[in-house]
């Protein structure tokens, strides 16, 4: 099973499922193994060649009693493919297959890529094709690639099995993005299928009057006709290993060849199908809603991040069952109000309810008593005799979400180890590692740490502000917090606003969510006493972790 990036920033990926694959004039493609000197042939052949261990995984019929129809050698799960002889079979040929199928896997897309670390280029096959092709990339920009962003990495004569790395990040051709892939041939313009000159070697320069180039972005080949383009790269999602594509071409402009696909057979780790490695939601409740975009067989699918854990008193669904808090635990007999810990009214004297209130001593909680009877449905909470949806009209401050009438930042106690960074309440490998998360649009991999940072602020932004378009903007900006709060240094926080010291200058203008005057009176959100504005002036003294 494939090991599957984590990331973090939403973002879109045009794949679509891979299936059976043809050519314009109806031509299956890849054609089917063929023989060569008592040797299988095809993408089968070569994919049973690919192995973490051992190989080439090709077999002879079972031994004994064994049923031919499921027995291979030994080495399934090592190997891209296993093929091997049934019975009675083609004595070069095999006919049982498992593992990836040429036919099935096939796939015309993705047709861009986003790097994730160091890529490794290799060559593969190249079959018994006569044209000697180069491999290389380009930076995929909306438009043709110009010859001079071709970048070989396999030449012409490079031997099978060449391994080529590139540090892509680090290398002053790439633009940021995405990519794509190509090779250029030495094809004659004049003389279908034969060499230009007699020299079959390829080369950039040379494509100024001789060769072509064909493209993973299929639009841009010289021979594209839309629908009725001739399909010259199969792509396949490896099966073994994470951020791994094979690159499967056919090399004759606008078709006549074999359509076997191993005029060229590379792989490149180190990629991720566009749109892969992002932020997604998984459709599923709480926590579990958390993913990220993941690739499969061409596919774009959204994986969960998050395993389900014990609830917390924070307003945070952790069990993922579509409940809040239900049987979280507070400290010292305390009881769980809202996604907070507050003295249990009934057991604790030193914080008495508010005038306005009086204590359920079933709960614990200090309620309005217009509220005592009422019972809200999941998500809404008592309101002066009223259920109300405590997030409506809410604008949390910079980086953060409102869940049950408090804005949260879920990375704000998380302590994540060295290379690692915090989304979504969980520590993931940093932009800066090979498996990490992926920085989104305008962002780019900071130089150290892992975390993605605005180049727009070079000297990055003091706490409590953050960066927008080259401006250290605060993090209050904006902000609506909830009912009987202000916005301070970018929290929300309790008390009658004279906390803040910025009132409606620092982005809080205190009022609720329906409108009505802020005050300490919401049962919602109700202080008891000293204890919630000691809490106040420690969310207010403690600062959140410096932002870019």
């Amino acid at each position: 099973m494939r090991a599957k990036v984590l990331a973090a920033a939403l973002l879109v990926c045009a794949a679509h499922a891979a299936h059976a694959l043809n050519q314009p004039d109806g031509t299956p493609i890849p054609t089917k193994m063929g023989c060569d000197g008592g040797h299988p042939t095809g993408l089968a052949a070569i994919f049973a060649a690919q192995c973490t261990q051992g190989g080439p995984n090709i077999g002879a019929a079972c031994p004994g009693s064994q049923d031919p129809s499921t027995c291979d050698d030994g080495q399934h799960g090592t190997c891209e493919a296993t093929i091997w002889h049934a019975w009675n079979d083609d004595s070069c040929i095999p006919s049982k297959a498992s593992g990836m199928s040429p036919q099935a896997d096939a796939s015309t897309t993705p047709e861009t890529f986003q790097p994730t670390c160091a890529l490794t280029f290799t060559e593969i096959s190249r079959g018994t094709a006569k044209f000697h092709d180069v491999f290389g990339w380009y930076n995929v920009t909306g438009a043709e690639p110009d010859p001079s962003d071709l970048h070989v990495m396999l030449p012409c004569d490079a031997p099978v099995g060449t391994k080529v790395v590139l540090d892509l990040v680090g290398d002053p051709a790439y633009k940021g993005g995405e990519i794509g892939f190509f090779i250029a041939t030495p094809e004659s313009h004049a003389q279908h299928s034969m060499c230009d000159g007699g020299d079959c070697c390829a080369s950039i320069a040379r494509l100024a009057s001789a060769g072509y180039v064909y493209y993973s972005q299929r639009g841009y080949n010289p021979d594209a006709a839309g629908a009725q383009s001739y399909i010259h790269l199969l792509t396949y999602d490896s099966k073994l290993t994470s951020h791994k594509f094979y690159f499967a071409w056919e090399d004759l402009y606008a078709g006549g060849g074999n359509n076997d696909f191993t005029d060229l057979v590379t792989s490149v780790d180190g990629v991720e199908c566009a749109g892969g490695g992002q932020a997604c939601d998984t459709g599923k409740p709480g926590m579990c809603a958390t993913g990220v975009s993941v690739c499969e067989d061409g596919v774009l699918g959204c994986a969960p991040l998050y395993i389900p854990k014990d609830e917390q008193c924070d307003g945070i669904d952790q069990d993922c069952d579509a409940m809040v808090d239900e049987g979280a635990t507070c400290p010292d007999g305390g009881v769980c109000d809202h996604g907070r810990c507050l003295p249990n009214c009934d057991t604790n004297s030193e914080f008495p309810c508010p005038a306005w209130t009086e204590c359920n001593k079933t709960t614990g909680k200090c309620v309005d008593p217009a509220c005592k009877d009422i019972t809200c449905p999941e998500g809404a909470v008592c309101d002066r005799g009223e259920c109300v949806t405590p997030c409506d009209g809410v604008s949390c401050p910079f980086g953060q979400e409102c869940v049950l009438g408090r804005c949260i930042d879920r990375c704000e106690n998380v302590v994540c180890a060295t290379g690692e960074v915090c989304r979504e309440g969980s520590c993931f490998p940093g932009c800066d590692s090979c498996s990490g998360i992926q920085c989104g649009a305008g962002l780019v991999c900071g130089s150290g740490g892992g975390e993605c940072v605005d180049p727009s602020c070079p000297n990055g932004c003091a706490s409590g502000t953050h960066c927008e378009s080259g401006a250290c903007v605060d993090d209050c900006a904006g902000a609506v917090c909830p009912s009987g709060q202000t916005c301070v240094a970018g929290h929300c926080t309790d008390g009658d606003g004279g906390l803040s010291g910025g009132g409606d200058d620092a982005g809080g203008n205190g009022a609720s969510p329906g409108g009505r005057p802020a005050c300490s009176c919401s049962t919602s959100h109700s202080p008891m006493g000293a204890w919630p504005i000691a809490l106040a002036l420690l969310l207010v003294i403690r600062r959140r972790r410096s932002r870019a």
